[in-house]
């Protein structure tokens, strides 16, 4: 137990590091498009220049926790390893007191039974290796059960049962938050859609919203260039949408929206709002290496409880 909270925690620091790092990073990313002219050439350097920041990053980042990986698979091995030397020797003691144990008639059998002997020590062998497997197979499932992923996993699961509801899972990138939106939207909503809806309704609103919105870099409140240069890049970029877009797509959109978390209670945005049904999200802090991410929602169709009774058998 010590081992896996050793891990879980090596774990947790490594996805807060990189949550730290793409905020940094997103604020460079603002600075670099501030300084962007009327230069074409400028623009499409830049644009170069920050496609290639967040490519080394995300690069960077899948290795560190790719090389955890292989540091757990690592320890697993060694740890089988001296089971596996510790019942070889245990057999080869075995088979030693075996053959004192012969009578001198047995002793004196054919080469045809010595050779049925040895394939059944092969046969033996190959069992126990199986066995061994297994073993290690229930052990590393045992262990996932206790990283932050499937903890928080878990506990969104059993919220969502507890109102006839699962999680519909929503591709991990940009636009996570909008496609979410879009899912439950139905009809012709689309990402784009739902990104110019919010960034015109912060811009028209800049009252309300700009008090609240601050520089990544520097903790101080957004100039209004920078917060133009915001309500830009949120329209007409995959950037990650947060609290002030879901406030905007609620009030713009007339409708409640409502953020489930493992921890914590549900975060509501326009309880005033009641057009048609509310917008239900799940809000993943672990779910993926890159970070936090949403999910989106649907009805349980009455077959979820057999295929978890199916899940729990395998496990």
């Amino acid at each position: 137990m010590e081992e896996e909270a050793d891990v879980t925690n090596n774990e947790e620091e490594i996805l807060a590091r990189h949550r730290k790092e793409k905020k940094e990073l997103q604020g460079k990313i603002q600075q670099l498009k501030k300084s962007i002219n009327k230069d074409k050439k400028k623009k499409k350097d830049v644009t170069d220049e920050i496609a290639s920041l967040e490519r080394e990053m995300q690069e960077r980042h899948d290795e560190e926790l790719a090389e955890l990986k292989r540091n757990e698979d690592k320890v697993n091995d060694l740890s089988n390893s001296v089971k596996s030397v510790n019942i070889s020797e245990d057999g080869a003691d075995d088979e030693a007191a075996n053959e004192d144990a012969k009578s001198p008639f047995e002793a004196s059998g054919t080469k045809q039974e010595r050779k049925v002997s040895k394939a059944e020590k092969r046969r033996q062998k190959k069992a126990e290796a199986n066995r061994e497997r297994e073993a290690r197979i229930k052990e590393e499932k045992a262990n996932n059960r206790y990283c932050a992923r499937n903890v928080e996993a878990a506990k969104l699961k059993k919220l969502l049962q507890s109102r006839k509801l699962k999680m519909f899972e929503i591709n991990p990138d940009g636009d996570c938050m909008y496609a979410a939106i879009a899912h439950q939207m139905g009809d012709d909503t689309t990402v784009q859609n739902l990104r110019t809806q919010a960034s015109e309704f912060i811009r028209s609103h800049s009252d309300d919203f700009a008090p609240f919105m601050t520089d990544s870099k520097t903790g101080e409140m957004m100039t209004p260039e920078q917060f133009e240069e915001y309500c830009h890049l949120m329209e007409t970029t995959p950037a990650w949408g947060g609290q002030p877009e879901l406030r905007a797509l609620s009030l713009a959109m007339k409708k409640k929206i409502e953020v489930l978390q493992a921890e914590g209670s549900p975060i509501v945005f326009g309880e005033e709002c009641n057009e048609g049904k509310p917008i239900i999200l799940t809000y993943y802090r672990h779910y993926y290496g890159l970070g936090e991410h949403y999910n989106s929602v649907a009805e349980q169709t009455g077959n979820e409880e057999e295929e978890e009774e199916e899940e729990e058998e395998e496990t």
